[in-house]
């Protein structure tokens, strides 16, 4: 799947000392939030940094929002700010190929249900899928929240769209009254089953074996780069705390 934790809230410490430049991090998993601590720089000095937080689908690339000592002499007084130059930029890692992993482009509401990728899928007619990212549990709510973390079989159209298939009943699966797709969402093959194998086109033989292709995963990368801004001086101490939530609710506007 595009994210073994979905739906799970997770925690993790990382730490390291600062070389004083960029460096990208990679998570074990999806995070919302990471929050830098600059231990070093945990001190009553003027100007000093020592919280950086950066917020997942948030804040736009280069960004972030820091915690600045002001008052050298309390050493308790501290100035909010934003950096929008330097701060922190997503670099996750794609991962898998066309034939395990496709991102989607639409979504009909019709009997069959038909989804069109951003690419070539490289699927084929009765291989199992699993969609995720959609629906409203999504920062940005994104629609058919009935299709989301759900398995279905595929009849393949044409090279980006296919239709769906409830897996143990082989019906057709009608999205005519599910919520309006908006954007976004992601289909990971769960079961890969070859058309030179199945159905068997020659007697299999010792020279002719039966040789299905193993399904393999190869998984998404999630990547922060936390450029010259966070990572302070080298030799500077740094704690990360890092969090995953297992709902994320959007309320939107409040006054609307």
């Amino acid at each position: 799947m595009s994210d073994l934790f979905l739906g799970q809230t997770c925690t993790a410490r990382i730490d390291f000392i600062s070389a004083g430049t960029a460096h990208t991090f990679t998570w074990p998993w999806n995070a919302d939030k990471a929050v830098f601590y600059n231990i070093t720089q945990w001190a009553g000095v003027a100007a000093n940094l020592p919280v950086s937080v950066w917020w997942k689908d948030t804040n736009a690339a280069a960004e972030a929002f820091q915690q600045q000592v002001i008052d050298s002499a309390a050493g308790s007084s501290f100035n909010f700010i934003d950096t929008a130059a330097a701060g922190f930029t997503v670099a996750n890692t794609a991962g898998g190929v066309t034939a395990y992993r496709s991102l989607i482009s639409a979504v009909t509401a019709a009997d069959p249900c038909v989804i069109t990728t951003t690419a070539v899928h490289g699927l084929q007619t009765n291989q199992l899928i699993r969609i995720t990212d959609l629906g409203s549990g999504m920062p940005t709510a994104r629609g058919m929240d009935e299709l989301n973390n759900k398995r279905f079989r595929v009849v393949v159209i044409n090279t980006t769209s296919f239709s769906l298939k409830d897996p143990v009943s082989d019906e057709p699966v009608d999205s005519t009254n599910f919520v309006t797709w908006v954007a976004g969402g992601r289909i990971d093959l769960e079961t890969r089953v070859l058309q030179l194998n199945n159905p068997q086109v020659d007697p299999y033989s010792n020279t002719n074996p039966y040789n299905p292709t193993p399904f393999s995963y190869n998984p998404i990368e999630y990547k922060l780069t936390a450029d010259t801004a966070v990572m302070g001086s080298d030799g500077d101490v740094f704690v990360i705390e890092l969090y995953k939530f297992g709902t994320v609710i959007n309320l939107g506007d409040l006054l609307t």
